[in-house]
């Protein structure tokens, strides 16, 4: 099984649903449904949420600054216009060459992997810059794969992907408005990086954990989905691989602070420069 992603997952499109935008911090619009929950009911898409309203150091982390998703490649028109509804300018793909080849959508997933412009999508006007940073790559994937268990795989592609986690951070660090970062089911590519920030704006630990098991929420009538289709004798493995108990986002992020210090440190390691780490620091504090 590849990373967050079921090996005879489907995709189906989902029914649309009227979007109702208002106004968050410093006039971002932001979808209404954060007013009682983090969760953002979007056209298409099962599992996103905003990264504000969690509390941090400095207070509640701000909302309408970054969004995780679950993939967005598929997005029908309706799905997009939620996206420009809520003031999206960057989307980042966590996924790998070989799934952007297999399923890369409709004129809103074409995708610059280096010198991004803003680009204008075709039928819905917004400019938005879009970058494919693969957090895993295709050669690291039968690794990951040949793993039995999901809490080894964080830590392997923390270690051995931390370039690459580099990069993503680089690009939300220079991002001059709401970012959208998103791998196949939102899960564990995106989880790993949705923790990371998250510790990096001094969310408390136990939230960050919460968060990333909000997943189980989102996305229990898609596991069941995926369930019902797999292979009888694994159904087992599959089920234990879907679930998101917030020991292993958490035990991650005692691993980074084990070798590197901290998120901080790892961050450094990965080429991060101290003004990059105080942007990250930033984009959050309320």
């Amino acid at each position: 099984m590849e990373e967050g992603r079921p090996s005879d997952a489907r995709r189906e499109d989902e029914g649309t649903q009227e979007i109702r935008p208002e106004e968050g911090a410093e006039g971002t619009p932001v979808h209404e449904a954060v007013v009682n929950s983090r969760g953002l009911s979007w056209p298409d898409c099962r599992n996103t949420r905003d990264l504000g309203g969690l509390p941090a150091r400095s207070g509640l982390t701000r909302k309408g600054v970054l969004v995780r998703s679950d993939n967005v490649a598929a997005l029908t028109s309706a799905g997009r216009q939620a996206m420009v509804d809520y003031g999206i300018t960057t989307v980042i793909d966590l996924r790998t060459e070989a799934e952007v080849n297999g399923a890369p959508g409709p004129p809103f997933s074409t995708f610059q992997s280096t010198s991004p412009v803003p680009t204008t999508n075709e039928g819905d006007g917004a400019a938005l810059i879009r970058l494919h940073l693969p957090l895993i790559d295709d050669a690291t994937a039968p690794v990951l794969n040949a793993s039995p268990a999901m809490q080894d795989r964080y830590l392997l592609m923390v270690d051995r992907r931390q370039a690459a986690i580099g990069a993503i951070f680089e690009a939300i660090a220079s991002a001059e408005g709401p970012v959208l970062f998103h791998c196949f089911a939102g899960k564990d590519r995106t989880g790993i990086v949705a923790a990371i920030m998250l510790s990096v704006a001094g969310v408390d630990p136990e939230a960050i954990g919460e968060d990333y098991a909000e997943t189980d929420v989102q996305l229990a009538s898609r596991y069941e989905e995926w369930l019902a289709t797999a292979a009888p004798d694994r159904v087992e493995l599959m089920r234990d691989e879907l679930r998101c108990p917030p020991e292993w986002m958490l035990n991650t992020l005692d691993h980074l602070k084990r070798k590197w210090g901290g998120v901080e440190g790892y961050l450094e390691a990965a080429g991060l420069d101290s003004s990059a780490i105080s942007r990250l620091q930033s984009k959050l504090s309320s």
